[in-house]
């Protein structure tokens, strides 16, 4: 038997709509880290396709098809000449808007390769990858507003799975427990609620899927690079969610009862997730809260690629069996922590529809 989402008794899911999704073309990703952009040609895999990106002298970002238009030679392993690249195969010379400016012997007359729109939101750069540059509308980008200001640090990870995967895994942090060994049993028994439309992102409810949990708890894991007390009893209320197919993240208040007794007061993990194709996705991370780290940042850091690294070894495994275990009637069976994992896999199938309309 088929379960639906509201049934709260486990079932049997069929691969219908599937554990992987097809890649959505009509959108911002993050490509780079703004401090990867220099005078340095480099190249980033997007949606299945090479893109070489630098800064331009004017401090612009660019992003170009990393190919030479004549021969496919990687413009990223070519001469950079001020904002011009040379081919370093036979010479095609382009400018930063992709076209052609010189070819040796010949016109270049009305060649060019693909330039994409760029802009800086947060640490990172994002690309659209839509067919229309005027639809590249940067309000398209649901950035959490709650962190402006406060303390942050930032890291990257690459999945060898498909991006739904990487989202349902940050949909469910039940895995904290049993994964990682770190979340706390009150908060996986603790029942989700689904978010209505209006505490979705403005905007963006069409495109998105989150839950609430509310609980009374201890600060926990959450007092360490602030210096608070974890034995400090708190109302933790956690709101999660996937916006679009680029971005999943939480923002977690905390209320203590007694005001005095902790300082921190809001978490944020964003995670921002770019297809490097089918079967591979860049993750983009930051974790963000609202008082300064009274421990070394870089450690903070490394504790956090630690975990994801355990997130990418677990996230393998499954992709492969994605792929290979083809045998008829298997299937996955869902519980109501997997309701918003379900609603989104259902989106992104119709946001892929839609584009092969």
């Amino acid at each position: 038997m088929t379960t639906t989402e509201n049934r709260t008794t486990a079932g049997p899911l069929r691969r219908s709509p599937g554990a992987t999704a097809p890649l959505i073309r009509e959108a911002w990703y993050v490509l780079a880290a703004r401090s990867e952009f220099g005078q340095d040609l480099r190249q980033r895999w997007i949606l299945g396709e090479p893109v070489c990106f630098y800064e331009a002298e004017d401090g612009g970002l660019i992003a170009l098809d990393d190919r030479c238009a004549h021969r496919r030679f990687p413009l990223s392993r070519s001469l950079r000449i001020g904002d011009t690249i040379r081919c370093s195969y036979h010479g095609f010379t382009y400018g930063k808007d992709g076209r052609c400016l010189a070819v040796p012997g010949a016109s270049p007359g009305d060649i060019t390769v693909r330039s994409y729109p760029t802009l800086q939101r947060g640490p990172w750069v994002w690309i659209w990858t839509g067919r229309n540059p005027q639809d590249a509308d940067p309000a398209l980008i649901p950035w959490p507003a709650e962190t402006e200001g406060g303390h942050s640090v930032t890291g990257y990870t690459i999945n060898p799975c498909n991006y739904l995967m990487v989202h349902e895994n940050l949909l469910d942090l039940t895995h904290l427990e049993f994964l990682h060994g770190f979340g706390v049993s009150d908060f996986t028994e603790t029942a989700l609620a689904l978010l209505p439309p209006d505490e979705l992102p403005d905007g963006f409810t069409e495109l998105a899927v989150g839950y609430r949990k509310d609980l009374h708890t201890v600060l926990g894991g959450y007092a360490l690079p602030t210096g608070d007390d974890p034995s400090t009893p708190v109302f933790h209320s956690t709101r999660t969610m996937s916006v679009t197919p680029a971005i999943n993240y939480a923002v977690q208040s905390f209320e203590p009862t007694d005001p005095a007794a902790a300082k921190l007061r809001t978490v944020v993990m964003a995670h921002c997730l770019t297809p490097a194709d089918d079967d591979s996705t860049h993750q983009f991370w930051m974790a963000w809260q609202d008082v300064p780290f009274t421990v070394d940042p870089i450690e903070h850091a490394q504790r956090f690629e630690t975990i994801f690294n355990e997130d990418v070894a677990a996230l393998g495994w499954i992709q492969e069996h994605v792929e290979r275990d083809t045998r008829e009637g298997v299937v996955e069976h869902s519980v109501p922590a997997d309701v918003p994992g379900l609603r989104l896999r259902r989106l992104l199938h119709r946001l892929a529809a839609a584009e092969t309309r």
